[in-house]
Protein backbone atom coordinates (compact mmCIF):
# COMPACT_ATOMS: atom_id res chain seq x y z
CA UNK A 1 0.00 0.00 0.00
CA UNK A 2 2.77 2.11 0.85
CA UNK A 3 4.25 1.73 -2.43
CA UNK A 4 0.68 2.82 -3.93
CA UNK A 5 0.64 6.00 -2.18
CA UNK A 6 4.22 6.34 -3.13
CA UNK A 7 4.26 6.48 -7.08
CA UNK A 8 0.64 8.34 -6.55
CA UNK A 9 2.26 10.80 -4.87
CA UNK A 10 5.35 10.75 -7.25
CA UNK A 11 2.74 11.15 -10.43
CA UNK A 12 1.17 13.87 -8.83
CA UNK A 13 4.12 16.35 -7.91
CA UNK A 14 5.37 15.34 -11.94
CA UNK A 15 2.66 16.27 -13.62
CA UNK A 16 0.29 18.26 -11.95
CA UNK A 17 2.24 21.66 -11.34
CA UNK A 18 1.96 25.27 -13.30
CA UNK A 19 4.35 25.09 -16.52
CA UNK A 20 7.23 27.34 -16.42
CA UNK A 21 5.79 29.21 -19.33
CA UNK A 22 2.66 29.48 -20.97
CA UNK A 23 0.13 28.19 -24.13
CA UNK A 24 0.69 31.87 -25.49
CA UNK A 25 4.48 31.40 -26.37
CA UNK A 26 3.94 28.07 -27.26
CA UNK A 27 2.73 26.32 -30.77
CA UNK A 28 -0.76 24.74 -31.52
CA UNK A 29 -0.77 21.20 -32.14
CA UNK A 30 -3.40 18.95 -32.99
CA UNK A 31 -4.37 15.56 -31.22
CA UNK A 32 -6.38 12.92 -31.56
CA UNK A 33 -10.15 14.44 -30.08
CA UNK A 34 -10.50 10.81 -27.92
CA UNK A 35 -6.88 11.95 -26.52
CA UNK A 36 -8.42 15.47 -26.26
CA UNK A 37 -10.94 14.36 -23.98
CA UNK A 38 -9.04 11.88 -22.07
CA UNK A 39 -6.95 14.77 -20.99
CA UNK A 40 -9.24 17.11 -20.42
CA UNK A 41 -11.12 14.69 -17.89
CA UNK A 42 -7.27 13.80 -16.19
CA UNK A 43 -6.67 17.26 -15.71
CA UNK A 44 -10.47 18.43 -14.63
CA UNK A 45 -10.47 14.93 -12.39
CA UNK A 46 -7.08 14.57 -10.93
CA UNK A 47 -5.80 18.05 -10.75
CA UNK A 48 -8.62 19.59 -9.48
CA UNK A 49 -8.96 21.71 -12.71
CA UNK A 50 -5.84 23.67 -10.31
CA UNK A 51 -3.83 23.47 -13.68
CA UNK A 52 -4.11 23.77 -17.22
CA UNK A 53 -3.98 21.31 -19.88
CA UNK A 54 -1.00 22.66 -21.81
CA UNK A 55 0.51 22.71 -17.96
CA UNK A 56 -0.18 18.96 -17.99
CA UNK A 57 0.94 18.24 -21.61
CA UNK A 58 4.26 20.36 -20.83
CA UNK A 59 5.14 18.21 -17.77
CA UNK A 60 4.47 14.75 -19.39
CA UNK A 61 6.46 15.86 -22.55
CA UNK A 62 9.38 17.12 -20.03
CA UNK A 63 9.39 14.09 -17.86
CA UNK A 64 9.37 11.84 -21.55
CA UNK A 65 12.48 13.88 -22.85
CA UNK A 66 13.63 13.39 -19.69
CA UNK A 67 13.98 9.26 -19.68
CA UNK A 68 14.24 9.12 -23.40
CA UNK A 69 17.10 11.70 -23.89
CA UNK A 70 20.09 9.02 -24.74
CA UNK A 71 17.75 7.33 -26.87
CA UNK A 72 16.10 9.78 -28.67
CA UNK A 73 19.63 11.85 -29.32
CA UNK A 74 21.19 8.30 -30.04
CA UNK A 75 18.27 7.49 -33.09
CA UNK A 76 18.65 10.87 -34.15
CA UNK A 77 22.20 10.71 -34.89
CA UNK A 78 22.03 7.72 -36.77
CA UNK A 79 19.50 8.71 -38.61
CA UNK A 80 21.16 12.00 -39.40
CA UNK A 81 23.38 12.05 -42.87
CA UNK A 82 25.47 15.54 -43.06
CA UNK A 83 25.26 16.36 -46.37
CA UNK A 84 28.96 17.60 -46.72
Amino acid sequence: MVAKQQAKDTYLELFFSEAASNARSGKSVYIRPEYHERLTRIVQVIGGDRISLYSYLDNVLSHHFGEFSAEITRNFNESYKPIL
